[in-house]
């Protein structure tokens, strides 16, 4: 018999899933006991298991609801292959999230981690604050889709295996600096450790954010700047409006200008 785990990775491979989300998925199906077998009192068990890290401290719920969710879609494409009569992720209890306000880097604390980066850490940084990049597209950029005749960045095999353009700025094209050949980032290098270094980058610069607030910065940027949604969705490579707007931050600017408007009669 085959093993349902490897053959829902060759699925999503074949559904162009990205490295990163097939990588993730991966191990986390790979901590079930038994993954087509599992009743209620095991799959409770399992989730027990997750509550914590290898140093007894409580995981964060946005980790935890990540782990259900993978389990959910493995366990619904089971269902689909005619492996499991039922989702045993029906048995987990609902992740309970704090709403929390939607923050970016600032425009002072950006400044201050890019000016005093190394050029691989400045184009990063500039990859992800002017280019809104994922980290696992920023370590997939190569020197060779910097289209600077046409104006655009390629971004290959983006967020489910999409390619799109994102335009180029010249603020971006400095940062990026004199063309070479390869990895734009100077070297091959995994989703992971790009967050984890530029989040080591800016914690030395006492910026408490990860590499992700970089990415919601120009979101925040693109909109104010354009009132389109639906453009900042495509260049960011969001398929619908509710996942761009979950972590754009208003712009003070703009409200001060809605207010304006609202303010006067006729």
């Amino acid at each position: 018999m085959s093993d349902p785990i490897t053959d829902h990775i060759q699925h999503l491979r074949r559904d162009r899933y990205s490295s990163a989300t097939i990588a993730e998925r991966a191990r986390i199906l790979r901590t079930l006991p038994d993954p087509i077998g599992m009743d209620r009192e095991a799959t409770q068990a399992w989730w027990e298991t997750r509550q914590t890290r290898a140093d007894g401290s409580p995981r964060a719920a946005s980790s935890l609801s990540g782990e259900a969710s993978h389990v959910r879609e493995f366990w619904r494409w089971c269902r689909r292959a005619d492996l499991l009569d039922h989702n045993p992720a029906d048995w987990l209890p609902k992740v309970r999230q704090a709403k929390t306000m939607a923050v970016s880097v600032s425009e002072a604390d950006l400044y201050a981690i890019i000016q005093d980066a190394d050029p691989h850490m400045r184009r990063m940084i500039a990859l992800a604050a002017m280019a809104g990049l994922r980290s696992s597209e920023v370590a997939g950029v190569r020197w060779e889709d910097v289209d600077r005749a046409n104006g655009v960045l390629w971004v290959r095999g983006g967020k489910g295996g999409k390619d799109r353009s994102v335009p180029l700025s010249a603020g971006l094209l400095a940062e990026l600096g004199t063309p070479a050949s390869g990895p734009i980032i100077g070297r091959p290098m995994t989703a992971k450790a790009v967050s984890m270094a530029i989040g080591r980058h800016m914690r030395a610069h006492d910026v408490d954010l990860t590499a992700h607030k970089l990415r919601s910065r120009y979101a925040t940027r693109f909109i104010a700047a354009t009132g389109d949604a639906v453009a900042a969705a495509k260049v960011l490579g969001h398929s619908d409006l509710s996942s761009i707007l979950r972590y754009a931050v208003a712009s003070g600017d703009t409200m001060r200008r809605g207010a304006e408007a609202a303010g006067r009669i006729g």
